[in-house]
């Protein structure tokens, strides 16, 4: 480990699932990670979830949450408020993965803002204020996220990775929840729990990788020759043959996250 402490260098949720994300300088996290943390997410009208990795044009979709709703933004779109009272809240099965739970369903306002801002039918589904959706393999409630509540990386995994480009790569297309800066390149891997201020945090499994991390965040368009996934897979690929960079994370005790606070690795 670096000499240097450890920092909560940057903290980041994204509203919508595949959605741009959104800087915080603080963030409450509990059982199903950050507050306001995919909350919503994008199906096709039968149910079946969509994400950047077949329409990286979400990526050009962002959010603005207030107390009770969310604001959508396109920049080809007026912007649309949606408020929680006005949900239609009407069960509709889905799945992310091999989890099949139901989402609620908005209104058909937002159904058509998103149906024009991705150029085909769809819907955007909430989860409610608690998600139905019962992780067995965690023992713990789960927003429309992947898999785990939070995902970290450390700001020098990334730093060594853009050694090997002549133009770096951005942490945003890695979106993770935390970024830790002050230590070693890919010291994550090795952690087992951490504390932050009085947040503790157990570090599960190593995320892997896929043609997400290939979307540039600022045109919502893939990058050239699948980078940097293929860049990874030449140093960080595992014994299963999947690609790794950073850590999915599980809330053992929730709390305030603020930026700049010290991160202590307990084991």
């Amino acid at each position: 480990m670096a000499d240097s402490p450890l920092r909560l260098a940057g903290l980041y949720r994204y509203p919508i699932k595949s959605s741009a994300g959104e800087a915080l300088s603080a963030a409450h996290a509990g059982e199903e990670g950050l507050a306001g943390d995919r909350r919503y997410m994008v199906v096709r009208p039968d149910g079946v979830f969509v994400t950047a990795r077949s329409h990286p044009q979400l990526q050009r979709i962002s959010t603005t949450l207030f107390d009770g709703g969310i604001v959508l933004h396109h920049a080809a779109l007026e912007d649309l408020t949606l408020h929680h009272a006005s949900h239609i809240g009407e069960p509709l099965p889905t799945q992310v993965w091999g989890d099949r739970f139901s989402g609620l369903t908005t209104t058909a306002e937002a159904d058509a803002w998103m149906s024009e801002a991705l150029g085909e039918p769809v819907r955007l589904l909430w989860l409610g204020d608690r998600s139905p959706r019962y992780r067995q393999a965690l023992g713990k409630r789960v927003s429309f996220a992947d898999g785990y509540p939070l995902l970290l990386i450390g700001q020098a995994s990334l730093d060594d990775l853009n050694t090997r480009f002549a133009t770096p790569h951005r942490m945003a297309q890695f979106r993770p929840n935390l970024v830790v800066s002050g230590s070693l390149p890919y010291a994550e891997d090795d952690w087992h729990l951490l504390r932050i201020g009085e947040v503790e945090l157990l570090v599960d499994k190593p995320c892997s990788r896929c043609a997400m991390v290939t979307v540039d965040p600022g045109s919502g368009e893939f990058l050239p020759r699948r980078e940097p996934l293929r860049t990874l897979a030449e140093y960080r690929r595992g014994a299963d043959g999947l690609i790794y960079f950073g850590q999915n994370l599980i809330v053992a005790r929730g709390g305030t996250l603020e930026v700049d606070a010290e991160v202590e690795v307990v084991s």
